[in-house]
């Protein structure tokens, strides 16, 4: 136990470490690109536009409650592309800084928290974009949706367990990379974010309440498309923080006990 909170302490030590990187990440993203960060605002651009002319257009398909299509489906598509390219990135965060690994005073600890929040800035333009849509579609503001940051603060906790797991024994086992990708685009399909989960059999419904990121995303709607906001279940919430809580835990464990071999692996 003392060994587990030691960890977290080594993490909560490196913050200006953790930024730096992040920066050097977000530079190297874009380096010798001529649209640099605008790229970042036209990669989710581009597919909402190809969503939208497959759903809404061609199968002219509804947002639930009256809400249009394209905003219902842009307020789940923003946290599942942070969390699927930052847990994609995460994974493979050891093995691409082989050249830092190998230095045995750097804190490895730390390289999933980098991408974390290298992945908030085009997160943060997507939400703007977001943000000009509600206006767009003349959504009121209420203070109460401020509280979507709640849900950025589930998605962090859960991107960061998994991420330090995976990251760890995809030292070990290359294949998990791989494996990830298939994994990622089975659980977009499986979370409700193009379909309406009105749509799921009663029977099926438990589904929801294991797959975490059906309680991310179901709450950034309920708090930013809707008149007014829809607060969460809280048998749901316990779920939620049941499953995350464990795959942090889960993670930092793993990790722990791996980063000694990982120089030598690598």
């Amino acid at each position: 136990m003392l060994a587990f909170i030691q960890f977290f302490r080594q993490v909560r030590g490196h913050r200006s470490m953790i930024f730096a990187l992040a920066l050097r990440d977000l530079r190297v993203r874009y380096a010798g690109t001529l649209g640099g960060a605008l790229w970042a605002f036209a990669h989710p651009v581009a597919i909402v536009a190809v969503f939208y002319f497959v759903f809404a257009v061609g199968f002219r398909a509804q947002g639930p409650s009256n809400v249009p299509f394209i905003l219902w489906f842009v307020c789940g598509l923003v946290p599942w592309l942070f969390f699927n390219e930052t847990l994609l990135a995460i994974t493979n965060s050891i093995t691409s800084n082989a050249h830092l690994v190998k230095k045995t005073v750097f804190p490895t600890e730390v390289l999933p928290l980098v991408h974390v929040t290298s992945g908030l800035i085009p997160h943060a333009i997507f939400m703007l974009v977001l943000i000009a849509m509600l206006v767009f579609f003349d959504v009121s503001f209420r203070i109460e949706r401020i509280l979507v940051l709640y849900y950025l603060i589930c998605t962090c906790t859960l991107v960061l367990g998994l991420g330090w797991m995976l990251a760890a024994l995809q030292v070990f086992y290359r294949d998990i990379a791989q494996a990830l990708t298939m994994v990622m685009n089975l659980w977009f399909w499986l979370t409700p974010i193009v379909w309406d989960p009105a749509l799921m059999p009663k029977e099926y419904h438990w589904v929801f309440a294991w797959n975490p990121m059906h309680y991310v995303v179901d709450g950034y709607r309920g708090m930013l498309i809707y008149s007014q906001p829809r607060w969460p279940d809280t048998s749901e919430t316990i779920y939620f923080w049941c499953i995350a809580l464990v795959f942090l835990v889960l993670g930092a464990t793993v990790f722990r006990r791996l980063k000694p071999e990982f120089a030598d692996v690598i």
